[in-house]
């Protein structure tokens, strides 16, 4: 409905501009004609003893005009058509994603080292050197994961990375411990662009906060499509329930 709406309005704008273009040629041709050799077009007089006003001949903006401003409003309709795939392919839903693994390791942006340094990766709390927060990358194979300290097994702890500028995320990876049963079993995904000062969470159409369920199974790798596109620069997880730690490692993904 969105799209056939569009549609029509660029397409009304297009009658509106022809039908201003012949109008200008039908005022033009039928009350001030174009001077020629012999047949000048005379302008206002002026009060005695003063110039009057010089004339001017009736010109309609060229064709090339139009042709450029239909261009534009196509270009503008197929900007939307993308817009509108993009949000019906997506549709405010979160999707499980079968193969996250596979899918991390061909578009996900954490597990390259040399991409994103380990000084990105922050936390709000270390449990000790093997959960550092740059061990909470997706099968990292240096330390434990990340996780926090005894003391703060509580729901405003969490880890964050910074990818350096705005980069449009689509899905998130997540597993829990490589050495143990800990992990986290759902949180919630905050962003953070460039220009803003505050982390915004990810929600719902409802507007409300999504909670994503990860990983309930030891060893399980668990993924998902976000509800809908989104480019930040700061990524943040706030494990919200865990099975005795809020352990994680992670990767977004792009595509």
């Amino acid at each position: 409905m969105e799209l056939k709406m569009i549609g029509i309005i660029l397409m009304l704008e297009l009658v509106v501009v022809s039908w201003a273009y012949q109008q200008c040629n039908i005022i033009c041709d039928d009350h001030v004609p174009t001077p020629t050799v012999g047949n000048p077009i005379r302008g206002k007089a002026g009060p005695k003893g003063q110039k009057g006003a010089s004339a001017e001949a009736c010109e309609c903006p060229p064709l090339a005009n139009l042709r450029a401003e239909m261009t534009r409003m196509r270009t503008e309709l197929t900007n939307k058509v993308s817009e509108l795939e993009e949000k019906v392919r997506f549709s405010w839903t979160v999707k499980l994603v079968p193969g996250a693994n596979e899918i991390a390791s061909r578009c996900g942006l954490l597990q390259n080292v040399d991409t994103i340094t380990d000084d990105a990766f922050t936390a709000s709390s270390v449990h000790s050197s093997g959960y550092y927060a740059h061990y909470g990358r997706l099968n990292g194979e240096r330390g434990h994961g990340w996780t926090v300290l005894s003391v703060d097994r509580n729901v405003n702890q969490w880890i964050q990375v910074d990818l350096g500028q705005d980069t449009k995320i689509t899905g998130i990876v997540t597993q829990g411990s490589r050495i143990n049963s800990d992990r986290t079993t759902s949180y919630i995904l905050l962003y953070r662009t460039a220009d803003t000062d505050n982390f915004l969470p990810v929600v719902e159409e409802s507007g409300n906060s999504v909670v994503f369920a990860a990983n309930t199974v030891q060893g399980s790798i668990v993924g998902y499509q976000l509800p809908y596109p989104i480019s930040a620069r700061w990524w943040r997880i706030n494990p919200r329930t865990w099975n005795s730690y809020p352990t994680l490692r992670f990767d977004l993904y792009t595509c």
